[in-house]
């Protein structure tokens, strides 16, 4: 597990990570045949992706490290 000292070094260690995820899950979509329209609206897509991001718990201040996302 990499170690990150930075919040800018992390945001960018997921920013790459994600961009290459995606890059070849379009490459799925397109050799499976599914098209823009398919997919709907980019901003919708956009936000489907970070709702399912975790994000620090209400009570993470009082308790620590405890995250919540819509799948928990």
């Amino acid at each position: 597990m990499e170690t990150l000292a930075t919040l800018e070094e992390f945001e960018r260690t997921v920013t790459d990570k994600v961009i290459a995820g995606l890059h070849q899950r379009f490459a799925d979509y397109e050799c499976r045949g599914v098209g823009v329209r398919d997919l709907g609206d980019a901003d919708q897509f956009v936000n489907r992706i970070l709702d399912a991001a975790p994000a620090p718990h209400l009570w993470y201040e009082q308790f620590g490290a405890f995250w919540v996302s819509p799948s928990s």
